[in-house]
């Protein structure tokens, strides 16, 4: 009696190579998820290592309109500032400049006192600096005065409001000008020229040929000439 032997024979399997092979690939991968691992976080800290110090804040903002004129300009950024090779540059409307005095620098700040601005409109404000990688920064902001924050001009004083020393100085030069006693007086011969010296030469004639004329009629001059005769 034969026997039916396929029950009963071993079925080959694979299982056991698969075995024998898992170890490597699981390796692999590992290897090969570490890798990508590290490519992804170098690849965003990169930007971080290569990027420059910027501006993170101005002192007026980008843009601000104000009623008060700022006196300085605050430019804050990210990292140090760097020394030399800096400037901070406030154009006002009409093309002329208000920054007063050279570039302060404070760590990451830097500040330039402002002139008196007398202007409403706006203000643009250029500024380049060193940063502590020894990038130069260049870039520029703007923001506006109103009306209100620019100073009334002080009033001229009127002629009327004139020192009161200066107006009694004045008042007395004019009254000793016009005053009479103060001029001299004038020779009325003098005002005729040279009519009034003939004039005078036939008066003082005159006066003489008086004078002869009485000597002759007195008593004594006529008994000489008669004894005389």
């Amino acid at each position: 009696m034969k026997h039916d032997t396929s029950a009963t024979a071993p079925v080959p399997t694979t299982s056991a190579p698969a075995a024998r092979h898992a170890p490597p690939l699981r390796r692999a991968a590992a290897v090969a998820a570490g890798l990508l691992g590290s490519l992804l976080l170098a690849t965003a800290t990169a930007p971080v290592a290569l990027a420059h110090d910027t501006l993170l804040s101005s002192s007026p903002q980008d843009g601000a309109e104000l009623d008060t004129a700022p006196g300085e300009v605050v430019l804050t950024f990210s990292g140090d500032i760097g020394d030399g090779g800096n400037a901070i540059v406030v154009t006002g409307p009409g093309g002329e400049q208000h920054q007063d005095g050279e570039v302060a620098i404070d760590g990451p700040e830097a500040t330039v006192p402002l002139q008196e601005l007398p202007t409403a409109g706006e203000y643009t404000v250029a500024y380049r600096m060193v940063s502590s990688d020894g990038h130069a920064l260049e870039d520029e902001l703007a923001f506006s005065i109103t009306e209100e924050a620019v100073p009334e001009p002080s009033p001229s004083p009127s002629p009327e409001e004139a020192s009161p020393v200066g107006g009694a100085g004045d008042a007395g030069e004019a009254s000793a000008e016009e005053s009479p006693a103060a001029e001299t007086p004038a020779d009325p011969m003098s005002s005729l020229g040279p009519i009034g010296g003939v004039i005078g030469a036939i008066a003082v004639i005159a006066l003489i040929a008086i004078l002869i004329i009485r000597m002759r009629n007195r008593p004594g001059g006529g008994n000489g000439e008669g004894g005389g005769d």
